[in-house]
């Protein structure tokens, strides 16, 4: 009896890191669907990524409540425990991620004028590496590798660069134009959403190194150096 209870156990800790994967690719998906409707100025996926948005919340609530299950009736320790909390973290920071592709959806939804071609390559340089980012870090911890996490912070931090700069052409072609300030206002939305994109990937990162070693705020020592 006590080997089909440890088996049963060991399965629901497996089950955890399936149902976090499948979120993963849900969010990853809508991200890239919504981000390359809006660079090339189409609409064809804004109500799938709006709707896909219920999909992306109920695969979280799940989540939880398998997590929680396994909290009060197995009440895990060590490494075990780990990985229940750490699947709570990382499926928070997917959920939000969903919540940014359907806003970024929103936007294109209302946008009219056509992006200027210096802006469309600024948006999709950054779109290309905030999904780059969320799927190393969903990689990293559906192998439970923590060698990618420095890497996606390095990259988080060219990120910022690539927003800055975005929004200084955004806030140049508002100066020019003023016809489409509204559309422009709509852009700086989106590409303050792909930054913050980055941040929940580097927070995926840094529950996969919890996850692993057991080792807390491992980025607050890098973000000190970077303020300096």
């Amino acid at each position: 009896m006590s080997v089909h209870i440890v088996g049963t156990y060991d399965e629901e800790l497996k089950e955890l890191h399936i149902f976090i994967s499948k979120m993963g690719k849900s969010v990853c998906s809508a991200l890239d669907a919504t981000c390359n409707d809006l660079i090339k100025g189409k609409k064809k996926s804004v109500d799938e990524v709006i709707e896909k948005d219920k999909t992306i919340n109920a695969e979280e609530l799940n989540i939880n409540v398998r997590a929680q299950n396994l909290l009060a009736l197995r009440a895990p320790m060590a490494s075990d425990l780990r990985v229940v909390l750490t699947s709570i973290q990382v499926a928070s920071n997917l959920e939000r991620v969903g919540d940014l592709a359907k806003n970024i959806a929103k936007i294109n939804r209302k946008m009219r004028m056509s992006l200027p071609s210096n802006i469309a390559s600024s948006l999709e340089e950054m779109s290309s590496l905030a999904l780059k980012n969320l799927q190393s870090a969903i990689s990293g911890y559906n192998n439970k590798e923590e060698g990618q996490t420095q890497k996606i912070f390095d990259d988080d931090v060219t990120l910022d660069k690539q927003y800055k700069e975005l929004s200084k052409a955004v806030f140049k072609e508002i100066k020019r134009n003023e016809d489409n300030l509204e559309d422009l206002v709509h852009l700086l939305f989106a590409a303050r959403h792909l930054e913050r994109i980055g941040d929940h990937a580097k927070n995926i990162a840094e529950a996969t190194i919890y996850m692993c070693s057991g080792e807390m705020n491992r980025f607050d020592s890098l973000e000190d150096k970077r303020d300096i």
